[in-house]
């Protein structure tokens, strides 16, 4: 197997020192039990032909439909249950960057990955790819360029136009009538990535924070994308957008756009559906 210019983070735990990393180690078998920690990881696994070796997995995975019968482990990326895990008997767990400080608790051997930009979600194709053989890596590299090809096909249609000021609500106090505990994507969010796609940018220069009503007429954005987790009310949440008055342009003109489909917080093989959505609702906006 070649090797890839990047390492494959894995740590046999009881094996090699917790406080240690050991790079390009794979096991002498491609592992048959595999427990994901963030549903990006899960469809990952699905998309290169690995479901059916998944048997633990967030319990905010709603894609693909057969995660529903899968075994639920926790849900963010701190909240794991590790007995339930040791109950799954895994030979690989997958963790991302952001829970790598949970491996010293764990098991079994600890695969750790960065989703937290679409680039990073890309190399882990290869990553966990590479420890699951050549076939398995074949797939991974197949997939990897055709979601890479979809991503960049959007770019030759907006590097000409001016780029739409786009702020991006990702999470909040809904249906109170006024906006609070606004949590907006920065710049260390792969959701910045589609909007510049999509021929929009990022009014939130920073990493991704909280912000007040205040801080949101500041930025002054021409389109709020607003994006719902789950059985949220568009029209509610269009409601709360409007104690902001005229105060910012987005609200001013009703560019609003609520998003609830479950791929626009998890980056992915679906993101390119994100980025066309947005890429469609620009274009029908008279700025």
């Amino acid at each position: 197997m070649d090797r890839l210019i990047f390492p494959v983070f894995i740590l046999f735990l009881g094996c090699v020192p917790s406080s240690s990393v050991a790079p390009d180690v794979v096991p002498d078998t491609p592992p048959q039990r595999i427990v994901s920690t963030l549903p990006s990881i899960t469809e990952v696994l699905f998309d290169i032909g690995l479901g059916d070796r998944v048997v633990g997995d967030s319990k905010f995975t709603k894609y693909p439909p057969e995660t529903a019968k899968i075994a639920k482990i926790g849900g963010g990326l701190y909240d794991i249950n590790r007995e339930k895990i040791i109950t799954l008997k895994p030979d690989l767990i997958i963790l991302s960057v952001e829970s790598a400080s949970l491996r010293q608790s764990l098991s079994a051997p600890v695969l750790i990955v960065n989703h937290q930009s679409l680039s990073g979600v890309l190399d882990s194709y290869l990553i966990i790819g590479e420890v699951f053989g050549a076939d398995v890596l074949a797939v991974a590299r197949k997939r990897r360029q055709e979601i890479l090809d979809n991503l960049n096909a959007f770019e030759s249609t907006t590097e000409d136009k001016e780029p739409i000021r786009t702020l991006i609500a990702l999470d909040r106090t809904r249906g109170t009538g006024r906006i609070q505990s606004l949590w907006v994507a920065g710049s260390d969010s792969f959701l910045t990535e589609a909007v510049t796609k999509a021929g929009g940018v990022n009014v939130a220069t920073s990493v991704t924070r909280e912000y007040g009503a205040e801080g949101i007429i500041h930025l002054a954005p021409d389109v709020i994308i607003d994006i719902g987790f789950g059985g949220i009310d568009p029209e509610q949440s269009l409601a709360d957008w409007q104690s902001l008055g005229n105060s910012i342009p987005a609200v001013r003109h009703g560019r609003i756009l609520v998003l609830t489909d479950d791929f626009a917080s998890v980056p992915g093989a679906r993101t390119p559906m994100l980025i066309e959505i947005i890429a469609e609702y620009f274009e029908s906006l008279e700025l």
